[in-house]
C-alpha cells in the first residue's frame, strides 16, 4: 500500500481535521482538560510515549508509566527547506508555518498533509509505531518513526529539498507527583538537565545520554537515539546545542552552539554541522538537543526522509521508588533506531494488513464507527501503561485514569469492560492482568485504615475478595494493592467477584482457549467467596458496586444479572434459579428495573444485563428469555438514548420514561445524569448481539460523533459526558469496551 493509499484509508475511516475543532465539552471539576487540539499518542505499549497535536506540536508526554504531562516542547520539530528563484525557504511542519494543514489519524498512524507558499510540492508526514497486534515484541519496541514524503504538485520533479528533525535530550524529565488537572504547562524546560550529553553515532545519528554519578538504577534515564534515513542522497547532523539563546548581546541567530544558530545556518545552507559542534555535559539549567537532516538534489520525482527516535530507558520507578525492569526486552537505542530504518517498510505492510483485517471484520458498522473502534485502541498506549518485570514476576497495568480518584492500575470493575481490546490484540498481556487480579484472592491484607464515608476502620483487603485495583502509580503498584480503600470500601462491592469469573471465561472464549487448572481454581475461589445463603446479595451500603455514586438499594438488575451469569457458567442450577427469580421480580413488563428499592425502582440501566450477556458469550446459553432481554434493551434505547438529547450524545447510565434528570447521590453528580462511554459501548454490543442492529448502529454512531465528530474530545476519551457539554475523567479505561463491537461482529462472542 502506498503512502497516499494509507492517507486515503485514514481519511475514510479515521479522525480527520483541517483545523483545531472548537471545544464542545469542558471538564468537570477535578478532571484535567488538555484542550481540543490534541492528537494520537505515539510510543510502544508500556514505554515512553508522546502526542503530536493538531497544530503539529509535541505537547503531551508519557515518559514515565502513570505520568501525564502537558508541555509544548518547542525544540521537538520537523522542518523542510527548499530553493526558489528568490532564494531559500524554511518552514517547520506546523500549522502556523504552513498554507494548509490536514490531519488524518487511524491508530497507530497519524498522517499530516502540508502545503506552503512558494513550494511546488506537498509534504505528507506519517508518524507511527510498529504496534502490530499479535506481535508483542514489535508492540513493545520503544521507537517512533517519522516518514516525511515530499511530492511535487504540478511539475514532475522536485527542487532541491532538505528535511530536518530536531529532538531535545529528555533524560531526567520526571513529572511531579501532582494530580494531572493541577500540574499545568510549566514543567519544560525545567531544571533537570545536569549530566545530559549528546554524542555522535553511526551514520548520521546521535545518541542522547546522561552521565550518572551513582550505580543505582534511575528511571527516565538512559540512551535516546535520533537517526535519519530514507531515499535522500546525503545526511548531516548537529550533535549538541543549547535549546534557547542567552542574553549575551549577540543576536540570537549568531549565538553559536545554540538551536537558533543551527536553524539559521540550516535555513541558509540546507546543511547541519556548518556551525561549531561538540559534546559536553549539560548543567542543571541547560536544556540541550540534537538534529539530523536528509538532503535531496533537484530533479527527483519523490523524496522520503525517514527519521526514528528510539529509547533505551530500561528502569521504571513508581512513586514509592521500587525499581522495575521494562517488560519489553532492553536493546541499545542505536540498534533499535537502525532497525527502524531497515524494517519500517515491513512494519507498515503489517500494519496495513491488520487495518484491512480489522476494518473488514467491522464492515457491518459504518466506516466512521469502524475507525473509531480502531482509534480507541490508542488508549492502550495512552493510559499510562506499565509493562514491567522483576526476577519473580511480570506485570501489565493500564490506568483507570489520571485524575484524583482514578489513578489506579488495572481497576477491576473497569477491566471487566475493557479486556476485549487486549484479548483480541495482545492476549498474553491480558492474561497477565487476569492472573495478577486472581492472585490477590490469596493475598488478604490485614492492615486496617479509616474509610471516610462510613467513618469506620476497615481491612484493606478481605480474603478471597477481588480488589478494586492493583495499586496506584504514585505508590507501589503490583505490591500495594486495593489503593481505593479510603473514601469508600470496595471490599463491600457486590460485583467484583462474579464479574471477574465471567470476564475471565469470556476472555478465554474470545481467544479460543480453555482455562488451565490454576485459573479454574481461582475462579472457584472467587465464586465460593460470594456463595452465601442468598444467590444474589442486596445493596446495603452506599456505592457498593462499580456504580459507587448511585444510591442503588435492595436488589439491582446489574448485580442480579452478574450472579445469574455466574451460577449459569458454573452449572449451579439451584442458585441460578434463585437469581432468575430475583430478576423476575425486577421485570415490570417492559424492562428489568434498576433496583427493587429507593429512587431507581422505575429506572432502566441500559447495560445492566451485562452478566447475562457475558454468560451467553461464555457458552452458558440463555439465562433469561431472549425476548425479555430484547425488550429491556429496546426500552433502554428509547428512554436512555433516543429520549436524551434526541439520541445525539449517547445512552444515559440510568433513565426513566418521563424523567431526564435525577438529584445527585453521594455528594457528587457522577454517573447519575451522565453518559458513561464504556457502558454505552457495551450496551451497543449487546444490542447487536441480541438482534437490534438498527438501534446498535444509531448508538454507535452517536458515541463515535461524541468522541471524534469535531467535539475536541479526540484521543482523550473520557469516562463520561453529559448533554450540558461537560466531560469527566479524560483518558479512561472503561471505553476500551468499544472493542466488544469487533467481538460480536466477528462472531467471537
Amino acid at each position: 500500500m502506498s503512502s497516499s493509499e494509507r492517507l486515503a484509508r485514514a481519511r475514510r475511516y479515521g479522525f480527520r481535521a483541517a483545523a483545531v475543532p472548537p471545544a464542545a465539552y469542558v471538564a468537570k471539576p477535578g478532571s484535567h482538560d488538555d484542550g481540543p487540539e490534541h492528537g494520537l499518542f505515539h510510543g510502544p505499549v508500556g514505554g515512553p510515549a508522546f502526542s503530536r497535536d493538531l497544530t503539529g506540536r509535541f505537547s503531551r508526554w508519557h515518559l514515565q508509566p502513570g505520568m501525564h504531562t502537558i508541555a509544548d516542547v518547542d525544540a521537538a520539530f520537523l522542518a523542510v527547506r527548499w530553493l526558489t528563484p528568490d532564494g531559500p525557504r524554511f518552514a517547520r511542519l506546523r500549522r502556523d508555518e504552513a498554507t494548509s494543514h490536514e490531519v488524518a489519524a487511524l491508530h497507530p498512524m497519524n498522517h499530516e498533509v502540508f502545503t506552503f507558499d512558494d513550494a511546488p510540492f506537498r509534504v505528507l508526514l506519517t508518524t507511527y509505531t510498529p504496534a502490530v497486534p499479535g506481535d508483542e515484541e514489535l508492540a513493545g519496541l520503544p521507537v517512533v518513526v517519522f516518514d516525511v514524503h515530499v511530492e511535487p504538485i504540478e511539475s514532475a520533479t522536485l527542487p532541491a529539498v532538505d528535511v530536518l528533525a530536531c529532538w531535545p535530550n529528555l533524560n531526567g524529565w520526571r513529572a511531579s507527583l501532582v494530580t494531572t488537572d493541577a500540574r499545568g504547562d510549566a514543567s519544560w524546560p525545567g531544571q533537570h538537565h545536569a549530566g545530559n550529553v549528546n554524542r555522535p553515532a553511526a551514520g548520521a545519528g546521535v545518541v542522547q545520554s546522561r552521565e550518572r554519578v551513582a550505580d543505582e538504577p534511575q528511571d527516565v534515564c538512559g540512551d535516546v537515539a535520533l537517526v535519519a534515513g530514507g531515499t535522500a542522497g546525503d545526511y548531516t547532523r548537529q550533535v549538541q546545542f543549547l535549546l534557547h539563546p542567552l542574553e549575551t548581546g549577540v543576536p540570537d541567530a549568531e549565538q553559536l552552539y545554540t538551536l537558533d544558530a543551527v536553524v539559521a545556518a540550516f535555513a541558509e545552507t540546507g546543511r547541519l554541522g556548518v556551525t561549531p559542534d561538540d559534546s559536553w555535559q549539560a548543567h542543571w539549567h541547560e536544556p540541550i538537543g540534537s538534529a539530523v537532516a536528509a538532503h535531496a538534489e533537484a530533479g527527483r520525482p519523490h523524496l522520503l526522509a525517514r527519521f526514528a527516535v528510539a529509547f533505551d530507558w530500561p528502569t521504571v520507578k513508581f512513586g514509592a521508588g521500587r525499581p522495575w525492569r521494562r517488560g519489553a526486552a532492553a536493546q541499545p537505542a542505536s540498534d533499535v533506531a537502525a532497525r527502524a530504518l531497515a524494517e519500517a517498510d515491513d512494519w507498515l505492510g503489517r500494519l496495513d494488513a491488520w487495518h484491512t483485517a480489522a476494518l473488514g471484520e467491522l464492515a457491518g458498522w459504518s466506516d466512521e464507527v469502524a475507525g473509531c473502534v480502531v482509534n480507541e485502541l490508542n488508549l492502550v498506549t495512552s493510559l499510562g501503561t506499565a509493562w514491567v518485570r522483576d526476577a519473580q514476576a511480570e506485570h501489565f497495568g493500564v490506568l483507570e485514569g489520571f485524575d484524583d480518584g482514578y489513578f489506579y492500575y488495572d481497576t477491576a470493575d473497569l477491566w471487566h469492560y475493557a479486556f476485549p481490546a487486549l484479548a483480541l490484540t495482545w492476549p498474553r498481556l491480558a492474561d497477565l492482568v487476569f492472573a495478577d487480579l486472581g492472585r490477590t484472592l490469596d493475598a488478604a491484607v490485614e492492615t486496617r485504615r479509616p474509610v471516610y464515608r462510613p467513618a469506620q476502620p476497615r481491612q484493606v483487603l478481605v480474603a478471597d475478595r477481588m480488589p478494586h485495583d492493583l495499586g496506584c502509580a504514585a505508590e507501589d503498584p503490583f505490591v500495594r494493592v486495593n489503593g481505593y480503600v479510603m473514601r469508600d470500601d470496595p471490599n463491600t462491592w457486590r460485583d467484583l467477584n462474579p464479574a471477574y469469573v465471567l470476564a475471565t471465561l469470556a476472555h478465554h472464549r474470545l481467544t479460543g482457549r480453555r482455562p488451565d487448572d490454576t485459573t479454574w481454581q481461582r475462579l472457584r475461589t472467587a465464586a465460593a467467596a460470594v456463595a452465601g445463603d442468598d444467590a444474589v446479595p442486596r445493596h446495603d451500603e452506599f456505592g457498593d458496586s462499580t456504580w459507587d455514586n448511585l444510591g442503588l438499594r435492595g436488589h439491582s438488575t446489574y448485580v442480579a444479572s452478574l450472579y445469574a451469569g455466574l451460577w449459569a457458567v458454573l452449572g449451579d442450577h439451584e442458585r441460578l434459579r434463585a437469581a432468575q427469580d430475583v430478576l423476575g421480580e425486577l421485570w415490570n413488563g417492559t424492562h428489568f428495573r434498576a433496583a427493587s428499592e429507593g429512587k431507581y425502582t422505575e429506572a432502566v440501566m441500559p447495560d445492566s444485563l451485562m452478566g447475562v450477556f457475558y454468560a451467553d458469550v461464555c457458552g452458558a446459553g440463555d439465562v433469561l428469555p431472549r425476548e425479555r432481554i430484547a425488550n429491556h434493551l429496546r426500552t433502554a434505547y428509547e428512554y436512555a438514548f433516543a429520549g436524551y438529547r434526541g439520541g445525539t450524545v449517547g445512552p444515559l447510565l440510568v433513565a426513566e420514561e418521563q424523567l431526564r434528570r435525577y438529584e445527585r447521590d453521594g455528594g457528587q453528580e457522577l454517573q447519575v445524569n451522565e453518559v458513561l462511554l464504556g457502558s454505552g459501548w457495551l450496551f451497543t454490543a449487546m444490542l447487536a448481539h441480541y438482534g437490534l442492529r438498527d438501534e446498535a448502529a444509531a448508538v454507535a454512531g452517536a458515541l463515535r460523533n461524541t468522541l471524534y465528530g469535531g467535539t475536541g474530545l479526540q484521543f482523550r476519551t473520557p469516562a463520561a459526558v453529559d448533554g450540558e457539554g461537560r466531560f469527566r475523567a479524560p483518558l479512561n479505561m472503561r471505553p476500551l469496551a468499544a472493542w466488544w463491537l469487533l467481538a460480536v461482529t466477528k462472531g467471537s462472542a
